[in-house]
């Protein structure tokens, strides 16, 4: 009992240190958080990702499969500076595929004024050259890439309109949601999900950008949608779905999330349990960054001479 006392004091001081001079409730804390990040001029991120599938299948595969997948490990580290309109995102992933190790480090750059990707080629060539045309002489280049080039008919779109109306879709959904949703324990917040608010932010960002789909499309991913969405409800069970938050002030440091699904066949006794958790720590908030990948020091490839050079290797019998 007196332990109990004890540990509630210390929990209530900590709670109160965290939230001195400062009189918002959970919601008010996350919205502010969040809305603070996306405005940020510049930061650096670290996002891991952990996945894990489990389950009682009839299918002999299906344990291979799950072990295989259960066994990578997935990283991005990331940098964005607003002012310079460049973004670096480097991703990492690892794990084995029997007889074979992989251990891929994949850096890229996107300048969001010009629409110009570069992407490091060496690990792509090291690891995956065996799985495709992928010649020696590719690597130590910089693969670049016109984003333009790709688009085809796609409706063009500005890129921070697009962020300004995300950012309000999401800060509707919080607004929307139930003050019973928020907890805190000290400077972490944790906001508990459903199936509904699952709808919610699919019909919303649907609506919000209806302009990026033909008519067509829009009622093609609508009546799929219902029909995805029908099947899973007979056999989808949410165990645990939440999103976290760790806020310094207005400052977002960390956020996560876990989402704990059970899949059960009404029809058998096969059934799959999926857990997914993610966590973003960010760093130097609308301070200087720096970015690895320089284009106008490095030997650029371009997307033609990538296409040849695999043309080539394949016409040499690879």
């Amino acid at each position: 009992m007196y332990k109990k006392l004890i540990l509630a004091a210390v929990l209530a001081v900590v709670t109160i240190l965290a939230a001195c001079g400062d009189d918002r409730s959970d919601k008010e804390v996350v919205v502010d958080a969040f809305n603070s990040m996306l405005e940020a001029e510049s930061y650096e991120s670290t996002s891991e990702l952990d996945f894990e599938l489990n389950g009682n299948m009839n299918d002999p595969m299906f344990d291979q499969a799950s072990a295989m997948l259960n066994d990578f490990d997935f990283k991005v580290d990331q940098v964005y500076d607003a002012n310079q309109q460049l973004q670096e995102a480097v991703i990492h992933f690892s794990g084995s595929m029997p007889p074979l190790t992989l251990d891929v480090e994949v850096p890229f750059l996107q300048n969001l004024e010009t629409q110009t990707m570069y992407i490091q080629t060496d690990s792509i060539v090291e690891n995956l050259g065996m799985f495709f045309p992928l010649p020696e002489e590719a690597a130590g280049k910089l693969l670049e890439i016109n984003l333009d080039d790709f688009e085809g008919e796609a409706p063009e779109f500005d890129q921070h309109e697009m962020e300004q109306k995300m950012q309000q879709l999401l800060a509707d959904f919080f607004e929307q949601k139930d003050e019973s949703d928020f907890s805190s324990d000290g400077d972490e917040y944790t906001v508990s999900f459903n199936e509904d608010d699952f709808l919610y932010l699919v019909e919303g960002f649907m609506n919000e950008f209806n302009d990026l789909f033909t008519d067509e499309e829009l009622a093609m991913v609508e009546q799929d949608l219902d029909e995805a969405v029908a099947e899973l409800s007979e056999v989808m069970n949410i165990e645990q779905l939440d999103f976290s938050v760790v806020v310094d002030g207005d400052q977002l440091e960390q956020d996560s999330f876990v989402m704990d699904l059970l899949l059960e066949d009404p029809d058998s006794d096969e059934s799959v349990k999926i857990y997914l958790a993610g966590n973003t720590t960010y760093s130097n908030f609308n301070e200087d960054v720096e970015f690895t990948i320089d284009p106008e020091n490095e030997e650029i490839l371009d997307f033609e001479e990538l296409e040849q050079m695999m043309m080539d290797a394949m016409m040499q019998g690879f």
